[in-house]
Formats: C-alpha cells, structure tokens, sequence
C-alpha cells in the first residue's frame, strides 16, 4: 500500500513537472512571435480605415496641406521631409518659415502627381476632402498614402496630431505636442471662465473671402474655446456662405475679426476700411466702436498645434483685461 502511495504521488510529481515544461514552452513560443512582430516592423489605419505596413519609421515624408506640414516640422526632423510647399516658405503667411528653410526640396502648394512622385516620397500624408483620386493613384504605384479627414473640432486636432505622430514613428513627440496643445486651451478657458455668458463679446468673421463662419467649420471651435460668440452661427448660415449686412446688423456683434495678410497687415488695415465706410453697417456696435482684432490668416484655419495659439490670440484681443499680467 506504501507502494502504492510512492508511485501515485512519483506520478503526480512527473505530470505536474510535464505541465510546467510545456507551459513555458508555450510561453516561450509567445514570446517568440511578440519579438519577431515587433520587428516586423508596424501598422496603422488612416481615418478611411486603410491600413499601413511599416517595416521602420519613413524617412521622406510629404504633408499635402499647409497645416499638415505645421504638424509634420515638428514631429520630424528636416531631413525626414522629402519637401514642403512653397506657402509655408513664405515669412509673411506661414507660421513656420523658419522650420520650413531647413527642408531642402520645394513643391508648389497644389502638388500634381508627377511632382509627388518626383519627391521620392515613402509616406503622404494627405487630407482627402476633394484628392480620393490622388490618393488612389499615389496608392497604386506603391507610395504610402495616409488618408485624412479635415479637422474641425480641437478633439479632431488632437486626433490628428495622435495619429501622425503614431504614423512617422514619432509618438513620443505627439504626445509633447498634445500636452502643450492643451496647456495653452487649459490657460485661457481659465480666464474667460470668469465672463458670464451674457456678457461674452459677439464676433464676425472676415477672411479673404468675406465675412463667414459657420457652425460647422474650425472658426466656430475656435470662438467657443476663446470664449466668444460666433456671429456667424447665430445667424445660422450654412458651411462656406457668406454672412450679408443684414445678418450683421441682426447679429450687432461687438467685434471684428479679420485676418492679418499681405505686407504690414495691407489686406487686414483694407478690410477694416471698407467696414468702417460701409454705411449700411454704421449702427453696428463693432463698428461705432472701431473694434477689430487682426489674426494671422493661418490662425483662422488652424486646425493643427496652432489651434491652441489661435484661440489665445482671439480670447487676448477681446478681453485684454484678463490678460493683463
């Protein structure tokens, strides 16, 4: 019976050893697969839902759009771009001219196929809303295309900004970019916290295009982080119209903004004129009080990092008083 009892407890201490050894082998084996995925390089899926394989971070990356490269200079370095356009090369528009003279290669701000090509290019980035077609090509010679929507919301900025940090391989660097995004959004909801709904200033819009600003669009966002009202929504007008002088007199808003272009501000100091001697608006409150804030032209479609400066710029020119230390 003793026997008995040694070689049942032997036979349980063979199969509890067989148990680990195999258990570990497995786990071993995972181990293995997670080690040769991870240099197997990696994916991503663009906005569209495509999928990318990267077998290592790109090298020649090109953004399609002027706010796509404000992200791309910061995420990368200069050599990392196969070329920039020639707008943001420009010190009196772009917003980062100084980044963009370290990128060696220039292509013109509506880029053919062919130019693209020509680049060299192992990454695209490039903002789908009217260039399925492009990308489609682009995609079927074998170039990496990633697809993205047009970002109207700050949520949709932080996603895009996430998103091609993932994407080039430079998280690390989004992440800073997002926390400083944020910072600066967290700093002036702060201060305009303080201002009652009721008395938050009223603003209209003007863009080389005349006065806009829909519910829809980047503007608006940009008005609800500053603090201020969007005439352009209240007067209920559709994405990409345009707000007549009727619906400004109705809105009366408080303030101007019109964008800051051409040499020392020629486009913005015009606007401003015009406005001023226009005599169907002379009982707006705007204009009775030659109210106007100048904002540089790509803050008013600064759907990338900038976003958080353009909010700041606004929430600073309509109510300095809290801006004052």
């Amino acid at each position: 019976m003793m026997n008995n009892y040694i070689k049942n407890k032997s036979s349980l201490i063979f199969l509890f050893l067989v148990f680990i050894i195999v258990t570990l082998f497995f786990c071993g084996c995972r181990q293995e697969k997670t080690k040769d995925a991870a240099t197997n390089g990696y994916n991503v899926k663009d906005d569209f839902g495509y999928t990318l394989h990267f077998t290592e971070k790109p090298k020649r990356i090109i953004g399609t759009t002027g706010n796509i490269e404000e992200i791309l200079v910061e995420l990368v370095t200069p050599e990392h771009i196969a070329a920039i356009s020639e707008s943001n090369r420009n010190k009196e528009y772009s917003l980062i001219a100084e980044e963009a003279a370290k990128v060696k290669n220039t292509i013109p701000d509506r880029a053919s196929i062919e130019t693209i090509v020509a680049q060299h290019p192992d990454l695209v980035f490039m903002q789908i809303k009217t260039n399925q077609a492009m990308a489609d090509t682009l995609s079927k010679m074998g170039i990496k295309v990633y697809r993205m929507e047009t970002p109207v919301t700050l949520e949709m900025v932080r996603n895009r900004i996430r998103n091609m940090s993932i994407t080039a391989g430079e998280q690390e660097r989004g992440n800073a970019m997002i926390r400083e995004l944020d910072r600066k959004i967290e700093a002036v909801k702060k201060r305009v916290a303080k201002i009652p709904q009721e008395k938050r200033k009223r603003v209209i819009g003007f863009s080389s295009l005349g006065a806009s600003g829909s519910s829809t669009g980047v503007f608006h966002q940009l008005c609800v982080e500053s603090g201020v009202i969007n005439g352009g929504a209240v007067a209920g007008i559709e994405y990409a119209a345009k707000i007549s002088d009727e619906q400004i007199i109705k809105v009366n808003p408080d303030i101007f903004i019109v964008t800051d272009e051409g040499p020392e501000n020629e486009y913005g100091k015009a606007t401003a004129r015009s406005i001023l001697k226009d005599e169907a608006l002379k009982d707006v409150k705007a204009v009775k009080d030659k109210k106007f804030i100048f904002l540089k032209a790509r803050y008013r479609i600064a759907n990338s990092q900038h976003f958080g400066d353009a909010v700041t710029a606004i929430a600073k020119g309509a109510y300095p008083e809290l801006f004052t230390e």
